[in-house]
């Protein structure tokens, strides 16, 4: 059945030839506009299907979504009554509710979500590079004083199979990590991040192509999640890849933001699905953006999922071995991460030489790194050339690779660790 968009600036006649010409249309939501209609009652009363209507034009679709069996919902309105925002803060509904969403020139359709047999809670993001990897890491190492979980990845250099890590039973070191690179794998894969800073069990998998709203154009996820399932595990951590988001429906979901992102790709577009989801949601590198933006997410926030658990969090170098007493060369993906990685390491005693943010950009890393003679070791994230081009550079030379985690601490005074706690038990409890 359909269900149409409609608005007070057209006659009442066309609207009602327009729902009749459709066809199989089972109510109507009016969106507002008075000029050329009359009473709703009257407009209901010819158009012989259910009006919804209200202040709150959102409010009433999702009445009107929940209350009848919707498979399509058909805009017959037009502008001045919406504009292109409202029509993204309504197909963003329609695909949460798993509805499609079409007018005279678009059309959003969602893709069917799957179920994990197992308990589930995904972290998704409204961007990339805002940490969501660190996060998941976060999530998984805090949950394991509750359960064993597993984490899902899918990376855009994942496996074409999935890939199980036993990140719980034996060191990933350089060593390896180079050999990997030697059989032609991507050997920063968030898997392999996530099983080197949590030690915990992952799969990783390859997707390619995210479209507007978040859902992936190729993946292998089922196949990852299949894997998963079989695992002796209590719970499984579906982790998306920048904005895009594994094709299953998790049990609850961590929603990480970015602050200093546009608050357009929050607040607009489809960045209100994504904050529709969350039952917890962690705005990472809060330090770095002035109180009126952070108000102004939270805001947003609220306004889209009053219910959800906000943290403002920083991120805090973790480094993975003995920094202590030895000379560093430090290198992170942007120069504002390595001057705070540089502080916190000489924090815990160790003489920092040499700084590089361009962990990202492999010419200009291979140049910084021939600053870095002299040092005992080099302390990295473990993306993008972490491994091709500096642990290379290292193992050549003989100096010792120290890892790094990035670990999210609030600083809104909240306990995050205790909301993921609180999380976790919440889903396995649901699923028992």
């Amino acid at each position: 059945m359909r269900m149409v968009l409609i608005d007070g600036e057209h006659y009442p006649d066309v609207t009602v030839w327009a729902v009749r010409t459709l066809g199989d249309v089972c109510c109507a939501v009016f969106l507002g506009g008075s000029e050329k209609v009359g009473s709703l009652e009257s407009l209901a009363e010819k158009l012989g299907i259910r009006l919804y209507y209200s202040d709150d034009y959102l409010a009433s679709l999702k009445q009107a979504l929940t209350e009848n069996h919707v498979e399509e919902v058909v805009d017959l309105s037009d502008e001045p009554v919406v504009t292109y925002e409202d029509r993204f803060k309504i197909a963003s509904l329609c695909l949460l509710y798993g509805v499609s969403y079409r007018g005279a020139d678009f059309h959003f359709t969602p893709k069917p979500l799957g179920r994990v047999k197992k308990p589930s809670v995904g972290v998704i993001g409204t961007g990339k590079r805002i940490g969501k990897t660190a996060v998941s890491g976060f999530l998984a190492r805090t949950l394991k004083k509750i359960c064993e979980p597993v984490i899902v990845t899918m990376g855009r250099g994942g496996p074409e199979q999935p890939e199980l890590i036993t990140g719980d039973e034996g060191d990933i070191t350089p060593e390896y990590l180079i050999e990997l690179v030697e059989g032609g794998e991507h050997a920063a894969s968030d898997h392999l991040e996530d099983a080197l800073t949590s030690r915990v069990k992952t799969i990783g998998c390859r997707r390619c192509g995210g479209g507007m709203a978040g859902f992936p154009f190729l993946d292998v996820v089922h196949e990852g999640v299949k894997l998963a399932e079989s695992l002796p595990v209590d719970l499984v951590i579906l982790e998306g890849s920048g904005a895009t988001f594994p094709p299953y429906r998790a049990d609850a979901y961590v929603v990480v933001v970015g602050a200093k992102q546009p608050l357009s790709h929050v607040s607009g577009y489809f960045g209100p699905l994504r904050l529709a989801f969350a039952d917890v949601v962690v705005v990472t590198m809060a330090d770095a953006v002035s109180e009126d933006k952070l108000e102004k997410i939270e805001r947003t926030v609220m306004e889209v999922n009053p219910e959800a658990d906000v943290h403002f969090t920083a991120f805090r170098p973790r480094p993975l071995g003995d920094v202590t007493g030895k000379r560093i060369g430090v290198v992170m993906t942007s120069t504002e991460a390595a001057g705070k990685a540089r502080s916190y390491l000489e924090a815990l005693g160790s003489d920092v030489l040499e700084v590089s943010g361009n962990l990202a950009n492999r010419p200009r890393l291979i140049r910084d790194l021939r600053r870095f003679e002299g040092v005992d070791a080099v302390a990295v994230e473990l993306k993008a050339a972490a491994v091709d081009v500096v642990t290379r550079w290292a193992l050549d030379r003989g100096v010792e690779v120290v890892y790094l985690d990035n670990e999210p601490l609030n600083i809104d005074g909240k306990d995050l660790a205790a909301a993921f706690v609180e999380l976790g038990k919440r889903v396995l409890e649901g699923r028992e």
